[in-house]
């Protein structure tokens, strides 16, 4: 389970370096995602990865966390599936407001993110 936890760790720090270094690159391939994916199958990736959470959050010190973020993701993929009051579309238009600084800070949270649940592998 704890390869688990590596594997999505590894992922967000990955995702985190790639929108700090490469900011435009990161939010044009954002955007070309969201609009060329069908709003289903994006559903699918947050609910899989909360899902892996749930299982791997044993092998954790912090297990509590880890559930709740896997529980969150769980969360965020049913409404994106499930889409109330268009809340799809209203978060996609804030995606493509927000500036450069805005995805540096989301990548920020991302690495720190990603290397929080990393050193907390038991």
């Amino acid at each position: 389970m704890k390869y688990i936890v590596y594997l999505l760790g590894f992922l967000w720090i990955a995702a985190g370096a790639i929108a700090i270094l490469y900011t435009d690159d990161y939010k044009g391939f954002l955007k070309g995602l969201l609009t060329r994916l069908d709003r289903m199958f994006l559903a699918m990736i947050p609910a899989i990865f909360g899902l892996l959470l749930l299982f791997a959050a044993s092998s954790t010190t912090h297990s509590g966390f880890i559930r709740l973020i896997g529980v969150l993701g769980i969360v965020k993929g049913v409404l994106i599936y499930f889409n109330p009051g268009g809340l799809f579309q209203i978060s996609k238009d804030w995606l493509d407001t927000l500036s450069g600084q805005g995805y540096r800070l989301v990548g920020i949270i991302a690495l720190v993110l990603g290397t929080v649940i990393i050193s907390w592998i038991q």
